[in-house]
């Protein structure tokens, strides 16, 4: 007995949606809790960070070869593939007993994780026409929920079974994702599949990872040893060059990626750039201030930071349905709009203070949750609209490896900036703590009346904690203000595009 294709379409639109996700849900396990992951392994921000790049340059190297093991290997055993070494890279992770071991882990689940996000766009494109609309709507939500379930659950996870369960707790949904992969329809392997210069990627992979080392190292060896950056600097673009030489003389399939060379497809990178950069940064900071420097349970502060993605679910769905009946505003006044959402989510964040409740927070939330879906939409409409369908998956390729630098570039900058603020806000409150300094004298005062069983000692443990939250939340608030500067920025290069058109 067959499957109607009613039933048909719907299994596939959650297979669709089963692989979409996963990649989101593990990154917003991690990023939600990177305090106490960074606690269990003993870890720094650095090694945090340098985790985040092991992940992004082992993902730059599968995306660049995704197209070339799918016309090896075939889609299906391509993608189970992938399941299963994200399976094992989250044994490894969540294992570790050092930063070593948990670099190791996530640089093998980019391994595998790379392939889910475009595996799972390029299907949407292989639809029929009448159906493309509808799975478009299911991908962008099933990312939106991954990123949303993330902190929602690692909130419970941490609390219950402690930091090894944010890696491990994405094994429960592998088995359905290798359910979803014998769904999709089986493409083979091409008779001719593409063939590429191995050099290149050894230049790639130099190329990508001497970037990213820039990105990490440049806030301390900018005035200690300037000539080691300018030496890193140099040997990327030589890397760089060297990849692009090699690979426009010798890859095989070189005519398809020549179709990219079209500056609305350049200019919408640059805009996804900007938004996966700030949208990882947010993921960053935002656990900072809610849990350090709020002082919020872990269960709440996983509630909050899901809200901005269910927000942003709300307002993919509002805004895909104004596309279907024509009705929506045209690119560059959604643009526009988001740019202004952001603003206002920047200023408002910017402007609370360590009495800021729940429900305050949760309305300024709002506003980064339509922020992100807008902008991202937008851009996604306006990046891939020129691109020839022999040159999409070339284009979704590049598209991802964008996204996965710019993610990992995030999670870098956020932590050296909270480092540079952490340490300037700390030093100033600190000219405070002294005995010679009024406002420590009425503290301590107002503490031996509040907890009279407490002696001197344990006073100035509280006080020194207090002096810990206030350089936190001061440090954040920088960081909101710096978006405002940033969505003014954005704004500011929509209009001066619009007076060139």
């Amino acid at each position: 007995m067959q499957s109607s294709p009613h039933s048909t379409s719907r299994a596939r639109l959650l297979a669709i949606a089963l692989i979409a996700w996963l990649e989101f849900l593990q990154n917003g396990l991690l990023n939600f809790a990177s305090s106490q992951v960074m606690g269990g392994i003993g870890a720094g921000p650095e090694e945090f960070s340098q985790a985040a790049m092991a992940y992004a340059l082992c993902a730059v190297v599968a995306l660049f070869n995704h197209q070339w093991c799918v016309e090896r290997f075939g889609s299906r055993r391509h993608l189970q593939a992938s399941i299963v070494l994200f399976a094992l890279g989250a044994l490894i992770a969540g294992a570790a007993e050092s930063p070593d071991g948990f670099i190791a882990g996530r640089a093998i689940q980019g391994l595998g994780g790379a392939a889910f996000f475009t595996a799972a766009r390029l299907e949407v494109a292989q639809l029929p026409l009448a159906k493309r609309g509808l799975g478009l709507v299911a991908f962008g939500q099933a990312l939106l929920l991954g990123s949303a379930l993330g902190p929602l659950l690692g909130g419970w996870l941490l609390q219950a079974h402690g930091w090894r369960a944010l890696c491990w707790g994405v094994l429960p949904f592998l088995p359905p994702a290798l359910w979803a992969a014998r769904l999709l329809p089986l493409r083979p392997p091409a008779p001719r599949p593409a063939h590429y210069p191995a050099q290149s990627f050894v230049w790639l992979l130099a190329a990508v990872f001497l970037l990213q080392w820039l990105i990490q190292q440049m806030p301390y060896q900018l005035f200690g040893h300037p000539q080691w950056l300018a030496a890193a600097g140099a040997a990327g673009i030589v890397s760089y060059a060297l990849f692009r030489s090699l690979h426009r003389r010798r890859a095989s399939d070189r005519r398809r990626w020549r179709l990219l060379r079209r500056p609305g497809y350049r200019m919408g990178l640059f805009g996804y750039s900007c938004c996966y950069l700030l949208v990882s940064a947010n993921s960053y900071i935002l656990p900072m201030l809610t849990v350090q420097a709020l002082g919020f349970d872990l269960p709440t502060s996983g509630l909050l930071l899901s809200i901005s993605y269910l927000a942003g679910m709300l307002f993919a769905l509002l805004y895909a349905g104004l596309l279907l009946r024509g009705r929506a505003p045209g690119l560059r006044q959604t643009l526009l709009a988001s740019c202004a959402l952001l603003a206002a989510y920047g200023w408002l964040m910017s402007g609370l203070n360590g009495e800021a409740g729940v429900g305050r927070l949760t309305l300024i939330l709002l506003l980064n949750g339509g922020f992100m879906s807008l902008f991202i939409m937008s851009v996604a409409q306006s990046t891939f609209r020129t691109i020839a369908p022999a040159a999409f998956a070339h284009a979704y390729q590049t598209k991802n490896i964008v996204r996965q630098v710019s993610i990992s570039a995030g999670v870098a900058l956020a932590s050296v900036f909270m480092q540079e603020r952490n340490a300037l806000h700390y030093n100033r409150l600190a000219e405070r703590f002294s005995w010679d300094a009024w406002q420590f004298n009425d503290a301590l005062h107002l503490l031996r009346e509040q907890l009279p069983n407490l002696s001197d000692t344990q006073r100035l443990g509280v006080l020194a904690g207090e002096l810990a939250r206030q350089a936190t939340l001061i440090s954040c608030l920088d960081f909101f203000r710096l978006e405002v500067w940033i969505a003014l920025a954005l704004a500011g290069c929509l209009l001066a595009l619009r007076a060139a058109d």
